[in-house]
């Protein structure tokens, strides 16, 4: 790996998205910039273009790019995924080209691959809470996730790349991570400032007029502020650059995490915020029917199951998260307000 003097050749899949977003806005702050290389896949030619003045090298294509994902990963030092967490011929692509860096080189390339604590879920359809907690330092637990989890497939192929000697492979999994992001990428339009699953409840509540939840809400996520996240990937960044020694492959599991809620309490969130702005008579949630789980999530009651865990391993290594539950919860008015002025 290149020392702070040289120069690294980083690749970050997944820039204009929310968690992608907000790495590239970190790495262009690091003091070490200046010997960065960044190169992003877009999919949009005029993202591209506005990202040129920030000093990144833009290439556009997909996630279904492989051979062109393979050729950017062989030129890579650090490769940050923020993409997809469940598109595993992507992931493949990257490897393999990770894989010929590290035959080409002699040097062990890194990883950086964003999982989400989703692969811990149940199926408790918002009617019951869970008193399961996952550790991130707790190989024999982790060992144990069924390969028919969400996103087990893709994080099982990038454990045995770590395994085979030829990646250093660092996992991140964000639980359910909220907050507006705000900064450059987000005032040139490049980035996208809203997470997934809070706003997805917003979106749902706003169109029927009252808060809604999955069954009952009685199901217990954790979560994480969007710099809070952000910075668990600086931290691991930081690490590999400067050469100390933290866990990777199996021993590379980092949740990102801290604090939890019941789904009833964003309902709630939600339905106090609705009725302020007089959008909603009560902010009590009721259940979503099935019409609208079809409608606004598919049919998934993803939103109710539960995930619980402990970051435990990903604090040892120096991350210190700010954001809490309250904040979290406070949260819920200004991404309502937001939403608002959206067409």
């Amino acid at each position: 790996m290149p020392q702070n003097d040289a120069e690294t050749n980083l690749l970050l899949i997944g820039a204009t998205g929310y968690i992608g977003g907000g790495v590239l806005s970190r790495l262009l702050g690091d003091g070490r910039s200046a010997t960065f290389h960044v190169t992003t896949l877009l999919r949009n030619q005029q993202k591209a273009r506005d990202l040129e003045p920030f000093g990144v090298h833009a290439v556009v294509g997909s996630l279904d790019n492989t051979d062109l994902l393979t050729h950017l990963a062989k030129e890579s030092d650090i490769v940050i995924e923020c993409a997809d967490a469940d598109h595993l011929q992507s992931t493949k692509a990257i490897l393999a080209g990770l894989k010929e860096r590290h035959k080409a080189t002699g040097k062990v390339p890194s990883l950086i691959h964003t999982s989400g604590t989703g692969v811990l879920v149940d199926n408790a359809a918002g009617m019951f809470s869970t008193d399961t907690v996952y550790y991130d330092d707790d190989l024999e637990q982790l060992d144990k996730i069924s390969p028919d989890q969400p996103h087990r497939e893709v994080d099982l192929i990038v454990i045995d790349a770590d395994k085979e000697g030829y990646v250093n492979a660092y996992l991140i999994l964000p639980s359910t991570i909220y907050g507006l992001a705000n900064g450059p990428l987000v005032d040139a339009g490049i980035m996208n400032p809203q997470s997934q699953q809070i706003p997805a409840l917003i979106l749902a509540s706003l169109s029927r007029k009252r808060a809604g939840m999955i069954g009952e809400g009685k199901n217990i996520w954790n979560n994480v502020q969007i710099d809070d996240i952000v910075h668990l990937y600086e931290v691991i960044w930081d690490a590999i650059l400067t050469g100390k020694k933290i866990g990777h492959g199996k021993e590379g599991y980092y949740f990102g995490e801290n604090g939890e809620h019941r789904l009833h309490d964003v309902g709630k969130a939600i339905g106090k915020a609705l009725k302020e702005l007089r959008i909603a008579e009560t902010d009590e949630p009721s259940t979503f029917t099935k019409e609208e789980l079809d409608l606004f999530f598919s049919g998934s009651e993803s939103l109710g199951t539960n995930s619980r865990c402990r970051g435990r391993r990903a604090r040892a290594i120096g991350w210190n998260p700010k954001k809490t539950t309250e904040d979290m919860l406070a949260s819920v008015k200004p991404e309502v307000q937001y939403m608002l002025t959206r067409d």
